[in-house]
């Protein structure tokens, strides 16, 4: 509404409450009569200046517990995530649970670690970093009988006991014992590089009472072994108590490197808390929050848990989760670790039945088609390390359901500068925000300045139109079993559309993006 703004020249004369009247007036005006057919403009220029880019969203991704990972298909599935995706390291659940068989009893001479070798050989063997979950409590040292609390009530044979130690030097005895073995195994240089994080979201245990003992046991058992490696919690659900574990370990002078916690958009700071409810984009506001809390305490943070809700549907086997992931890892580029949990659907805690879609954690089904989310890591693997700043001028306000990452690779000497964008049309749904509004296909009008006329570029699609392998499942009537030809078939599906396009000779693009849809152009000469 350019030519609807308030004239200075008039309004010098007028008072301030009146200006500022007239200037709320026009502005209202103008979004009544915006419409969500009218363009989403969008300025970049590709000599702009630059921010550094690290990736971290690869840094780590999650799993469900330790033993998934002696299983033909888990390892495949890592290391296609590895490959394809880029990710450098793993967090699982679950080394001390019984089904691994470390501490059969309290002596450490029954303590066997045959069954963990067999997991961290192939972690270490794809040159991954792990993040090592110090969890659950093995039933020998628990401090309970009979009636011991088993994770998930012992379902799918998930044998991990949440309850806190009988004795905390049993529980320092072993994880010492553990931590040992990794250095005399892979060396001090490699284990050096790892970290280890106490606990998983409290299960069993109270904050502090129960954890700050814990976390003393484990981080001097760790130090213990050499002061060179890395121990951090407290693993919290919905960032909790992050600043009581930071003032109680340095009141108490235990070491920490790092501060961890979990988010997920379901949480309730963004679905019934206010302001977080009203705020489209309540999970980045709120991790980023504690990101500068760790940051302000001199450690890094990391969010070892997220994805994009906990509700029911199918949005994580279809487009709602690559828009997602496409627009938080545009809005938390401050991050130090931000990792998906979990990268495949063989995966236990709702129990392991292998139904092709069924709106798992996973990046991949069990039978390892790729999902929408899947293929959106994957484009921001070829991201640049640099980033550009887009201006984006929604007419019907912000904050715009569209959201913009623009990035080049440092060093680039072509005259497009491997200018990649990242395009996504996400806002919260049902369930994750105190008021939903769904998005609809907008129209973006991108001009480009600094770049060769009709600059050329492949522009890749994910949506639930080109990419949406669950459809076609439905479509055959949700067969609960698939052959191999199906499972090919729906892994085609899954790939997403490419088509050249070129700016004109002013530097303009003009497209659309469905709801919740993702679109990357990689400009190249």
């Amino acid at each position: 509404c350019e030519s609807e703004r308030v004239r200075e020249r008039a309004g010098s004369r007028m008072h301030s409450a009146v200006l500022t009247v007239v200037a709320v007036a026009a502005v209202l005006a103008c979004v009544a009569r915006a419409d969500y057919s009218d363009p989403v403009v969008v300025n970049i220029d590709s000599q702009g200046f630059t921010t550094p880019l690290p990736h971290f969203w690869k840094r780590c991704v999650g799993s469900g517990h330790t033993l998934l990972g002696t299983r033909v298909d888990w390892r495949a599935h890592l290391q296609r995530a590895r490959d394809e995706l880029g990710f450098e390291g793993i967090r699982m659940h679950g080394i001390f649970d019984d089904d691994m068989s470390v501490a059969p009893d309290v002596d450490p001479n029954t303590w066997s670690f045959y069954n963990v070798d067999l997991v961290y050989d192939f972690i270490v063997q794809l040159g991954m970093k792990p993040i090592v979950e110090l969890s659950f409590m093995p039933k020998a040292l628990a401090n309970c009988t009979n009636d011991c609390p088993y994770a998930f009530d012992n379902h799918a044979a998930y044998k991990g006991i949440v309850y806190p130690p009988r004795d905390y030097n049993q529980w320092y005895d072993l994880v010492r014992a553990t931590v040992q073995h990794f250095v005399d195994r892979y060396g001090l240089g490699e284990v050096a590089s790892w970290h280890f994080e106490v606990w998983n979201e409290l299960w069993g245990v109270d904050y502090p009472h129960d954890y700050i003992p814990l976390y003393n046991a484990s981080a001097r058992a760790i130090k213990d072994v050499h002061s060179s490696l890395k121990v951090g919690g407290p693993a919290t659900m919905q960032l909790q108590y992050l600043q009581d574990f930071i003032t109680d370990t340095k009141t108490m002078n235990l070491p920490v490197d790092f501060v961890s916690s979990h988010l997920y958009p379901t949480d309730p700071q963004c679905v019934t808390e206010a302001p977080g409810k009203d705020d489209q984009d309540c999970f980045a506001h709120h991790v980023q929050a504690a990101r500068d809390l760790s940051a302000a305490a001199g450690l890094p943070f990391f969010l070892t848990e997220y994805n994009d809700g906990l509700e029911d549907g199918y949005h994580r086997d279809r487009a709602y989760g690559a828009s997602f992931v496409i627009r938080n890892v545009g809005l938390l580029d401050k991050v130090d670790l931000f990792s998906w949990w979990t990268f495949t659907d063989v995966f236990e805690e709702q129990w392991l039945t292998g139904v092709p879609f069924q709106n798992g954690f996973g990046l991949l089904t069990t039978q390892g088609v790729a999902k929408p989310v899947y293929r959106a890591f994957q484009l921001l693997h070829g991201a640049g390390d640099q980033r550009l700043q887009a201006d984006v001028r929604d007419p019907m306000g912000q904050p715009s359901n569209i959201s913009v990452m623009a990035t080049q690779k440092s060093g680039t000497t072509t005259k497009t500068n491997d200018l990649q964008l990242f395009i996504a049309n996400f806002s919260p749904e049902d369930q994750v925000t105190g008021h939903p509004v769904a998005p609809v296909t907008r129209t973006i009008t991108l001009t480009v300045a600094n770049m060769p006329p009709f600059a050329e570029a492949v522009m890749t699609r994910i949506d639930d139109t080109f990419t949406n392998p669950e459809q076609l499942w439905a479509s055959w009537g949700s067969p609960r079993y698939l052959t191999a030809s199906q499972i090919e078939i729906l892994n085609a599906a899954s790939k997403p559309q490419s088509q050249p396009v070129s700016l004109d000779s002013n530097g303009t693009l003009t497209f659309t993006v469905p709801a919740y849809g993702v679109v990357h152009l990689h400009f190249f000469e």
